[in-house]
């Protein structure tokens, strides 16, 4: 089953992570809409939808952009210098959490 795909960037500090959902593309704004509330309380993000389907987030030491499709989506998050030590914590700690708030297809 299809999960999740990383993708190389070419830079240690950049997470990239592309993953399949059939919510369709109003279910996942919806859920894009109540992660970025999530995130914005816990992370002190800022969150702001600069066009219709592309989410974009900036905090201390993080920023990145969510992009929405019909049936994918895409997630970039830049690492500033200090939080590049916990990077693969970081990367696993995405997974999970968009493995409980996004379904995947079943494969």
């Amino acid at each position: 089953m299809f999960l999740y795909e990383p993708r190389s960037s070419g830079s240690l500090s950049t997470i990239q992570i592309s993953r399949q959902h059939q919510l369709g593309l109003a279910g996942a704004r919806l859920a894009a809409e109540a992660i970025a509330a999530d995130l914005a309380s816990n992370y002190q993000l800022d969150m702001e939808w600069s066009e219709a389907h592309l989410l974009e987030f900036k905090g201390s030491g993080v920023e990145g952009s969510l992009t929405l499709g019909e049936s994918q989506l895409e997630l970039e998050v830049n690492l500033g210098l200090f939080l590049l030590p916990l990077r693969s914590t970081l990367e696993q700690e995405i997974l999970d959490y968009m493995a409980h708030r996004i379904p995947c297809p079943a494969g």
